[in-house]
């Protein structure tokens, strides 16, 4: 799965960040983008998660 070049840069530029701090604030830009709908809470983070930790995995094999 190929990541949004948004996400890639925000993996970058909070990469300073604690992984939950990073999961959080990608949750919650999902959460904006579906239109500040609740009920989706758990798929956003679950989401979330899985982005922050590919991309994550991805810096990681380019140092």
């Amino acid at each position: 799965m190929s990541l949004p070049l948004r996400v890639k840069a925000a993996a970058n530029a909070t990469g300073q960040l604690p992984l939950e701090e990073r999961i959080k604030m990608r949750a919650y830009e999902l959460y904006v983008l579906e239109g500040n709908e609740s009920g989706s809470e758990l798929d956003d983070w679950l989401q979330a998660e899985d982005e922050v930790r590919d991309a994550e995995e991805q810096s990681a094999k380019l140092r």
